[in-house]
């Protein structure tokens, strides 16, 4: 791997395994537990999911693709030190989440171009002084105004457009206006 066009491709390999894992533990009995234990923990738990395992899985699955993705960058750049870590850098992929969107595996390539690529372009490339302060703003804006990110997870999209269609709220609170379910008194299974 001795040209950038063939190391080139070796990323592109990584980046294809990464999503084609990460779309396959999206949907599987994993992701789903890992997805419940992130929206309530203590649900997850009563609900008989062993929370501890199901957490260690994250961070060892986590630390293999971190593993997997150090390994390429060192490959290419044949030394690593702490100095090539800013803290900026944590900040670039920080907002690089919140930009493209928590839990969205096409919202991290969206952000991915907005926060690496679009600096990049040749007519942008003037605005570099000027690219925290955009980088603040546009953060602040996103938000205020779209807080789930420019391309939400399917499973936000769905609740929210299912919330606002059927009348209820999309946080899942009693719906305004309509019938209150029976109690069970009320419909005659009181435990008489």
């Amino acid at each position: 791997f001795n040209t950038p066009l063939h190391f080139y491709y070796l990323s592109l390999f990584f980046v294809v395994l990464t999503v084609f894992i990460a779309v396959r533990l999206e949907r599987s009995r994993v992701g789903r537990a890992w997805n419940f234990i992130r929206e309530d923990e203590l649900a997850a738990e009563s609900m008989g999911i062993d929370t501890t395992r199901y957490k260690f899985l994250a961070f060892v699955t986590g630390a293999a693709l971190a593993g997997m993705a150090g390994n390429v960058y060192a490959g290419k750049m044949t030394v690593i030190a702490p100095e090539s870590f800013s803290f900026w850098e944590s900040v670039v992929i920080f907002a690089i989440v919140i930009l493209g969107g928590t839990g969205s595996i096409p919202g991290i390539f969206l952000g991915t171009f907005g926060m690496v690529v679009l600096p990049q372009l040749p007519f942008l490339r003037g605005l570099q002084d000027a690219r925290m302060l955009v980088f603040g703003a546009a953060m602040v804006l996103m938000m205020i105004f779209r807080p789930q990110g420019l391309w939400p997870s399917r499973r936000w999209s769905l609740a929210v457009g299912r919330g606002l269609e059927e009348g209820g709220p999309a946080e899942g609170g009693p719906a305004q206006g309509g019938p209150a379910a029976p109690t069970r008194a009320a419909a005659g299974g009181g435990g008489q």
